[in-house]
């Protein structure tokens, strides 16, 4: 494949990019991150409660294989700086949102596997299908508003008012690791942001990569919000009279 268009924009992330056969290795490796909270995830299968997640066993799997997927393709895109690689980097991205978007969904409406996965797949495969079509520098901006309808759906799914059509109540206490996740990530994202070419944390030709912190935090927010979901309990019913 050909090199991935960040070279012509002159924005590869600020790692220069090096001879080898890992181009750049401070944001490849740090990818390790997302390897080892994918297998904490699977590791901890054994764990069981009244949480969706902890109640059936295809879910934390998935949410497993998806943050090592989202170590791979990262991998993939800092390793080789190939098109394919930057590919494969926004799909693992979308597929990791997707799971949270289908989740969340499911944890609202009572959901079954098959509604849960045709949701899954299909915001993990039409986002995926416009990268033929528009420019994966514009993809970015897909992942982001899947963040949002991502969060948009965790306050509905916090205050009962905005799901009056929920079939099941959902205890909206909000547990510590979710600000825990979503305070790594909003730490994470302002480590992108002062650190990407021409950042202000921006050393091109240091092994310390602001960047690659960005996958560690990122990483970190993976194993939190897993906890999250995992954590979820049964509301309290108040006795009448």
């Amino acid at each position: 494949g050909g090199p991935d268009e960040c070279i012509a924009l002159g924005d590869c992330y600020c790692e220069a990019i090096r001879p080898g056969r890992v181009a750049q290795p401070a944001n490849s490796w740090s990818n390790a991150g997302f390897v080892f909270a994918g297998l904490a995830v699977l590791a901890h299968l054994r764990v069981r409660g009244p949480a969706l997640m902890a109640s059936d066993s295809m879910y934390p799997r998935l949410s497993g294989a998806l943050g090592i997927f989202l170590g791979v393709g990262s991998f993939a895109f800092h390793g080789t700086m190939r098109a394919w690689g930057g590919a494969a980097d926004l799909i693992s991205m979308y597929a990791y949102v997707a799971f949270i978007v289908g989740y969340d969904l499911a944890r609202i409406g009572d959901w079954g596997r098959g509604q849960f996965l045709a949701v899954f797949g299909a915001v993990t495969l039409l986002p995926s299908i416009g990268l033929a079509v528009i420019p994966p520098e514009h993809g970015k901006w897909v992942f982001a508003g899947l963040v949002v309808v991502a969060l948009l759906l965790e306050t509905a799914v916090s205050v009962p008012a905005l799901r009056p059509w929920a079939p099941k109540p959902i205890d909206p206490v909000r547990r510590p690791w979710f600000w825990a996740g979503l305070g790594s990530f909003i730490v994470a994202n302002a480590v992108w942001n002062v650190s990407h070419t021409g950042g202000p944390w921006c050393e091109p030709e240091s092994f310390l990569q602001g960047h690659a912190l960005w996958h560690l935090l990122s990483a970190v927010a993976v194993w939190c919000f897993y906890l999250y979901f995992l954590a979820e309990r049964e509301p309290r019913t108040v006795p009448v009279g």
